[in-house]
């Protein structure tokens, strides 16, 4: 069973074009997704949480292998034609019940999705995620005060990822890095 999407996740739909052609187009040209991708160990069964339309995944072609799950329909449809020639499966579902066995994945990635979840949200996804890998990879919004969190909060974002977090969870980070622009971090931690 799916969950009901936010009010943000239908926002994110109806304007989807400008973040995907403006936006990721961006995240790509600087290397953003890169620089989260690069970390995923060559030839890895991979679970992006979170995976809209397929960005990160079009940016693991080649490298990895695995699923994209979602809470959206659209996105799926979007990323299924972005991926046609990716090994990548797409799967409707939500962040915090995943629907895979324990150690399923050798990587778990998200990019730009933790702040659209409650702090409870976030709790239970950790949760989720430390039980189907290893290893968490993400690139993800670090600053509570910079240009780009204040505009995602006006629309419904909430708070930003915190290395306490992980912690809190038994990850070691082992990897928290400034991106470089966006208020984006790049991480890595792994289950204790």
């Amino acid at each position: 069973m799916c969950a009901r999407k936010k009010v943000i996740t239908k926002l994110l739909e109806l304007t989807y074009p400008f973040h995907d052609g403006f936006v990721a187009v961006i995240f790509m040209k600087y290397g953003y997704y890169g620089q989260v991708a690069s970390k995923v160990p060559p030839g890895a069964r991979i679970l992006e949480v979170g995976s809209g339309t397929g960005r990160m995944l079009q940016t693991l072609c080649g490298r990895a292998y695995g699923v994209g799950l979602d809470i959206s329909k659209k996105f799926l449809l979007i990323a299924k034609e972005r991926l046609k020639r990716c090994p990548f499966d797409l799967v409707l579902g939500t962040a915090t019940n995943l629907p895979f066995r324990s150690d399923a994945f050798d990587a778990v990635v998200t990019f730009t999705m933790v702040h659209h979840l409650t702090d409870k949200e976030k709790d239970e996804m950790l949760e989720e995620i430390k039980k189907v890998s290893k290893l968490y990879l993400f690139g993800e919004l670090d600053k509570s005060w910079c240009w780009t969190v204040l505009l995602l909060r006006l629309i419904g974002g909430k708070s930003v990822m915190r290395k306490e977090k992980l912690e809190e969870h038994g990850f070691v980070v082992e990897e928290w890095r400034d991106m470089g622009g966006f208020c984006l971090v790049a991480g890595k931690a792994r289950r204790t």
